[in-house]
């Protein structure tokens, strides 16, 4: 089961980018791409961790990858993350499994009777080549229905 937590709020500098959702798969990780890419042209070696929001709005997913800027710098836009309930699991594994988690998630808020109120948010603290090592932290905001 989900731990029920509360986010606080944080300002994020990177990319905002809206995808087709039926695409999602496919285009997410050139998002992820122009975000590296925007680093190493800033001369940043690391800033993180990164945080990946998602809303599905229709048709269409709005994507926000961004990490904590100690101000705002040329070519990164700049968004704001307000404070919200929120429940997390932690996965260790590969990425590609995430839509499991997205599952549990999505019946953790059926059984608690809770509503989603936004974002997912996926906050990466381990990313390595062996991808069982991966952590990433998975969010998905809420309140009491």
């Amino acid at each position: 089961m989900a731990d029920l937590v509360t986010l606080p709020p944080d300002t994020l500098g990177g990319v905002i980018d809206t995808v087709p959702f039926a695409g999602r798969f496919q285009l997410i990780p050139d998002v992820f791409g122009r975000m590296d890419s925007l680093l190493g042209q800033s001369g940043i070696f690391y800033a993180g961790p990164q945080t990946a929001l998602y809303r599905v709005d229709g048709d269409d997913m709005e994507i926000r990858i961004g990490v904590p800027l100690p101000h705002p710098l040329p070519g990164f836009t700049m968004f704001d993350v307000a404070e919200t309930q929120a429940l997390h699991i932690r996965h260790h594994g590969a990425f590609d499994t995430l839509p499991g988690v997205y599952q549990a998630l999505t019946a953790d808020v059926e059984q608690r009777g809770l509503v989603r109120t936004g974002w997912a948010r996926e906050v990466y603290r381990f990313v390595a080549k062996d991808a069982s090592l991966n952590i990433c932290d998975v969010y998905m905001d809420v309140a009491q229905a």
